[in-house]
């Protein structure tokens, strides 16, 4: 899955965009893209409020893939925003996020139990960028609808991904994301 926001988008009412785009086997399976409620005052904010959106778009989906026998392990959901990831994960606390707190909680909730796991990747692959910006570079444009659609699915890999799979004890069998992951630093390495 992949997420992000703009911070005061909308020319007339300054709330911002928030994007989500889930992808299954390659391909997109669920997406939005909507004005948020609110007037946020940081772009961490913004981010926060999105990947909460995501969160439950993806709880649904975890939901009703279990329902149909195949259950799912830690989504990982990619935001170009490392303000948001630290404080997903609790690793940054600050008074200046009081008045989003309640949103906060949900998606640092949502890390802990396992369900998703923020990762802080660039902004040029995050998917979702597609839905909260014009896109300025029409290569760009293309390169983020091809991965969307399925015609050349990339996964990118970010430094957490990398340490992780380097680190001795994660079973590179463990599912097709890590086993991509493991053939690629393989590679790497020769």
């Amino acid at each position: 899955a992949s997420v992000d926001s703009d911070l005061g988008g909308c020319g007339t009412s300054q709330k911002s965009t928030s994007g989500f785009v889930v992808m299954c086997n390659g391909g997109a399976v669920s997406w939005k893209s909507r004005k948020q409620g609110v007037q946020s005052t940081a772009t961490m904010q913004a981010e926060l409020y999105a990947a909460d959106l995501c969160g439950m778009e993806l709880l649904l989906l975890r939901d009703l893939m279990g329902e149909f026998g195949w259950r799912q392990g830690c989504v990982r959901v990619m935001e170009d925003n490392a303000g948001c990831v630290q404080v997903a994960h609790g690793q940054r606390d600050s008074p200046k996020t009081q008045h989003f707190r309640r949103c906060q909680m949900s998606v640092e909730e949502m890390c802990n139990q396992g369900k998703i796991w923020l990762d802080d990747v660039p902004g040029e692959e995050n998917w979702s960028d597609i839905f909260t910006k014009s896109m300025k570079d029409s290569r760009g444009f293309r390169k983020l609808r091809e991965v969307i659609m399925g015609v050349t699915p990339v996964v990118y890999i970010s430094r957490g991904v990398e340490s992780m799979m380097r680190t001795n004890g994660v079973n590179p069998n463990a599912n097709k994301l890590l086993r991509d992951v493991a053939d690629w630093l393989a590679g790497d390495e020769e």
